[in-house]
């Protein structure tokens, strides 16, 4: 998980440290799915939060699924998807993208 955050090409906001924090610990401690909602504008590092989380499951042997508004924004993130934890890069996970 801490190789995975490395790939983080920004530094991480103290908000987004307390975000990562209390949805592993949801993760780790909850006995039932998580339902947490992690809201702020436009570039405040949600997708980050949504994307380690992913990780942290897939990494576990779970699936996990991103849900996007918009075709468009699914697809900005199916690419990051791809870059950060794709086939193709260091952590061999196989995505897909549902239309």
């Amino acid at each position: 998980s801490q190789e995975f955050a490395e790939t983080f090409v920004y530094e991480p906001t103290p908000d987004q440290h307390k975000c990562f924090q209390i949805v592993e610990q949801d993760m780790v401690w909850r006995r039932r799915p998580m339902d947490r909602l992690v809201c702020g504008d436009v570039g405040f590092g949600k997708t980050e939060v949504a994307l380690r989380a992913i990780f942290r499951c897939v990494a576990n042997g779970r699936q996990a699924a991103l849900l996007a508004p918009t075709g468009v924004l699914a697809a900005q993130h199916y690419r990051n998807v791809l870059e950060r934890m794709g086939e193709g890069g260091p952590f061999g996970c196989t995505t897909g993208l549902l239309r």
